[in-house]
This record gives structure tokens, C-alpha cells and sequence, in this order.
């Protein structure tokens, strides 16, 4: 687990292995016995994500619209376009095919959205006139390219390997204390994972660090939270006390309210677990 941000209001804790870490692992750990399968590698996995278009009213028939995109399988954030003063759509028949292209009409102009089709243009038009909120729709095409990198490695040698590899090793979580909301963000994203989740700080009632033994008897140590229900939430295990120490030593100090200074300045590996 590393540190991404620490300041007087915001905590930021993301475990998980390094992307760059992870692209040196697949990458030598299958480049040799499966080059022709590593050609199709970075138009599957960094060019595939989610592409979200929503829109919010900011008058009773004019919305103001973003379309983002994700990379990487998902993992990465992508470009982000906002559309002004939208008022609808305009389809218009590309000449000589059967195809056609979607415009959003804007006060500024037609903007090309490829992002629309077929029935979303009908109810983005049915939005515009008459209903209010958000509109949203998502483009999600990670899992349809898992599949075929998985269809792809069922010929490669080493298959059983790289496929756990992606499914443990792709899998990012981060921790947010954010006492400007009073609130604990949960992140989990990955190939097929992309979840949110939000606790209040106030229900943390302790920091915990408890050791646990892998399969092979070797000792790990866990950050918990120890939540009023009863409840513990993980922030994952490593062999590393020291540096664990350490994680649980700058989330007691940001709870309480106070500078990382302020505690024991000891060696954290000199005290008890």
C-alpha cells in the first residue's frame, strides 16, 4: 500500500500492484513463448474501457453534456468533452452506405457523437423535451474483449498462469479519508471490477493491525478498521510490519486530528503489532 495524498483534510491509500509493475510482469513473464499473442495485446487491453455520455438540465429543454472515456480495461481515465447548450440530435445518412451519424445540436453548432445510436437517440430526444435530471448511457466493451484475449489464450502455452495473473494482479483499490464530506471512499477497479463505496468517518472507532499467516505458514500484516457495527473493513495484508505500522500510525493520526509529527516519533518496527 503507498501513500497517494496526505494533507490537513485529505487521505489518500492505494493497494494494489503498480500498473507499470504489472505490464513488466505480463509482458516478460509471456513475451518469449507467445509474441505473436503480445501483437494483440495493446489494441485489446489499452485501447478497451467504458465510454459514458450524460447529460444534466439546466433549463426545461437545453442540457449541458460530458462524454468520458476510460483506457486500459477500464483501469485508466481517459478524455473528458463537454458539450454545452444542447437542445437534441440530428441524424443525418452517411452517402453510399447504410450507416448513419449522429450530431448533437448545440448552440454552438452540430457536434459529431458517435457515442448515440439507435434507440438512445430516441430517448435523448425524449429527455430533451420533456423529462428532467440526468441522462446517461454507458458503452462498456471490457468484457467482450476479455473474452476474446481469454479465446486467444486457451492456444498459448502458460494460459493458466497469465489468466491469474490478470485476474489477481489487475485489481486496484483505493482508500479516500476526506474530512471536508466527513467520509471514507472505497475504490475497487479492475478488468471486470469497477465498484464505489462510502462509509462515514465517524463510524471508525479503531485502527487495528492483526498479523495472519499465508498458505506457506509465512507471517502478513493487516490494517483493519474496526467499524461501530461490529464490522472490520480490510485494507490488505503484506509482509512488511514496518511499513504496515506505519499506514495504521497516519490514519490514527489523521482521525484524531493530528500532524503525523505530533505521535511517537519512534521506529515504528521498535513497537508491538
Amino acid at each position: 500500500m503507498k501513500v497517494i495524498q496526505k494533507t490537513e483534510h485529505l487521505l489518500e491509500l492505494k493497494n494494489g500492484l503498480d500498473l507499470i509493475v504489472f505490464l513488466s510482469v505480463f509482458f516478460f513473464g509471456f513475451a518469449l513463448p507467445s509474441l505473436s499473442f503480445l501483437l494483440f495485446i495493446p489494441s485489446t487491453i489499452v485501447g478497451t474501457g467504458v465510454e459514458r455520455f450524460s447529460c444534466k438540465k439546466v433549463e426545461r429543454t437545453i442540457a449541458t453534456c460530458e462524454l468520458s472515456k476510460s483506457s486500459i480495461m477500464g483501469l485508466a481515465k481517459g478524455t473528458s468533452t463537454f458539450f454545452e447548450g444542447v437542445k437534441g440530435t440530428r441524424v443525418e445518412k452517411i452517402t453510399d452506405t447504410d450507416m448513419e451519424e449522429v450530431f448533437l445540436v448545440t448552440n454552438k453548432g452540430d457536434l459529431p457523437l458517435p457515442s448515440l445510436i439507435g434507440e438512445d437517440v430516441n430517448l435523448f430526444n425524449k429527455y430533451i423535451q420533456t423529462a428532467v435530471g440526468e441522462f446517461v448511457v454507458e458503452k462498456d466493451n471490457r468484457l467482450l474483449n476479455f473474452q476474446t484475449m481469454l479465446v486467444l489464450l486457451a492456444f498459448q502455452p502458460f494460459n493458466v498462469v497469465i489468466i491469474y495473473l490478470i485476474l489477481y494482479f489487475a485489481i486496484i483499490e483505493t482508500y479516500i479519508f476526506d474530512k471536508n464530506v466527513n467520509t471514507l471512499i472505497i475504490k475497487r477497479r479492475g478488468i471486470l471490477v469497477n465498484e464505489v463505496a462510502e462509509r462515514s468517518l465517524d463510524e471508525i472507532s479503531e485502527v487495528e493491525l492483526e498479523t495472519t499467516r499465508d498458505s506457506d505458514g509465512d507471517e502478513l500484516y493487516e490494517v483493519r478498521l474496526l467499524m461501530n457495527g461490529g464490522d472490520r473493513l480490510s485494507l490488505g495484508n503484506i509482509s512488511n510490519q514496518k511499513e504496515q505500522l506505519k499506514i495504521a500510525d497516519w490514519i490514527r493520526s489523521y482521525l484524531d486530528g493530528r500532524s503525523h509529527a505530533d505521535r511517537d516519533t519512534s521506529d515504528p518496527g521498535d513497537r508491538p503489532a
